[in-house]
């Protein structure tokens, strides 16, 4: 039998021009997909974000209610003849005996007083610089930047809040402090051409600046150098069994006709804050606690007041509440009507953008950002506005919850775990 053999070599040999470039053409568009088209897969399955750190946030429900302030009041009798000038600082400690207010026979002399008082407060300024430039100790410059730092912030907050009173207080306390930075730095400052300009003109008004009389404290306490009207409004002595009824009649009466001009003395160091709520407002507050009490238009600070009576009506929800301070200061000494916020129910947690919120599996909870993957994580609610909502900080690397510093994603589309992020 005949064998055939098959060749299984085969040469091909190309001599068309043509038909070798379009093999070309042919071979790069195929090398060119497999490497392109993998980048489009990807990218598609890749997302841009929007983040957001999380932190840690405190919240309060708060009772929004007017108020008035009860002390314990006596006016000085209004005898005085001529501009009456308050020899102390609103607000400020007297014993009996004291110079409270000083009365002079013309507006000339009233107004030389004032500025006696203005040239002895620039003097004291000024030595207090003097005595910082001749001391030698050792001071840490981390001091001063602190305080300077403090300063300026104090400054802006009263010129945000339009609180121009405290406004030239802060601005000298400022300049004090900077000045007392540079020559802890090396600076030499000499004030003692500016302390001999104040002593001169200080001399040259002391003679004309004489009152004609001087009023004395005839009790100890605190001055206040206006009387408003509401001294009697409310029976002091009877403050913690006051009524639903009678607070509101006490904020809402006018006040009576003013006794005078010379101001008058706080005699009982405690004083008395008054309000009506109602009990879904008042939350847990018992008599006895503590609570933090802000002042809207106004320049006092937050305080810390305690709750002395908690006042509720035989019938309907309302509840009159009794708080108590003890401290005094310029500030607190002006205050008599004001719109408060006390503090009830504080909430603590991890802040969470509600933008973010989703629901997976019936958990709720949002995506954070870890690396350049998604990834889900629950969240427990325990407080929301409208604005924001406030998440339980479990505290436990293990719990795949939400924790603190973690980057929430707020703007993405089509997220699930383990998507790649751009």
């Amino acid at each position: 039998m005949k064998k055939f053999r098959v060749r299984t070599n085969i040469d091909i040999e190309i001599k068309s021009p043509a038909f070798k470039t379009v093999l070309l053409a042919l071979v790069f568009m195929i090398i060119l997909f497999i490497i392109v088209y993998p980048m489009f897969v990807f990218k598609g399955q890749t997302s841009d974000v929007k983040t957001q750190t999380v932190v840690m946030r405190t919240v309060y429900n708060t009772i929004d209610t007017p108020a008035l302030v009860v002390r314990q009041e006596v006016a000085i009798p209004d005898n005085a003849v001529g501009t009456v000038v308050p020899a102390v600082s609103n607000g400020s400690k007297v014993a009996i005996g004291d110079s409270v207010v000083e009365v002079y026979s013309s507006e000339t002399l009233a107004e030389n007083a004032a500025r006696l008082k203005e040239l002895k407060a620039e003097t004291d300024y000024y030595e207090s610089i003097a005595g910082a430039a001749k001391s030698t100790m050792q001071t840490d410059i981390e001091f001063y930047k602190t305080t300077v730092n403090d300063s300026l912030f104090a400054l802006a907050g009263a010129i945000d809040k339009n609180e121009l009173e405290s406004v030239h207080d802060l601005s000298r306390t400022l300049r004090e402090v900077i000045t007392k930075k540079q020559i802890a730095t090396g600076t030499e400052v000499d004030v003692s051409g500016i302390l001999s300009q104040l002593q001169a003109e200080y001399d040259t008004l002391k003679s004309s600046a004489v009152p004609s009389s001087t009023v004395y404290a005839s009790q100890s306490g605190y001055y206040i150098d206006t009387c408003d009207g509401y001294e009697n409004a409310v029976d002091y002595k009877n403050i913690k069994n006051i009524t639903y009824d009678e607070v509101k009649a006490a904020i809402e009466q006018p006040p009576a006709a003013s006794v005078g001009n010379t101001g008058k003395i706080v005699t009982d160091f405690n004083w008395y804050l008054i309000c009506n709520t109602t009990v879904n407002e008042l939350g847990g507050i018992v008599s006895g606690d503590t609570v933090r009490v802000t002042f809207a238009n106004s320049s006092v600070d937050e305080l810390r007041m305690k709750v002395v009576a908690v006042n509720q009506p035989e019938t309907g929800d309302g509840v009159t509440l009794v708080l108590k301070s003890n401290i005094m200061n310029e500030d607190i000494a002006s205050l008599r009507y004001a719109s408060i916020k006390i503090k009830v129910d504080a909430y603590t947690g991890l802040v969470v953008d509600r933008q973010a919120l989703r629901t997976v599996d019936g958990v709720k909870g949002v995506y954070i950002k870890v690396g350049n993957v998604a990834e889900f994580r629950a969240v427990n609610i325990i407080y929301s506005d409208e604005n924001l909502c406030l998440a339980e900080n479990t505290d436990n690397a293990f719990s795949n919850h939400l924790e603190l510093y973690d980057e929430i994603i707020l703007e993405g589309t089509d997220l699930y775990d383990s998507k790649l992020l751009n």
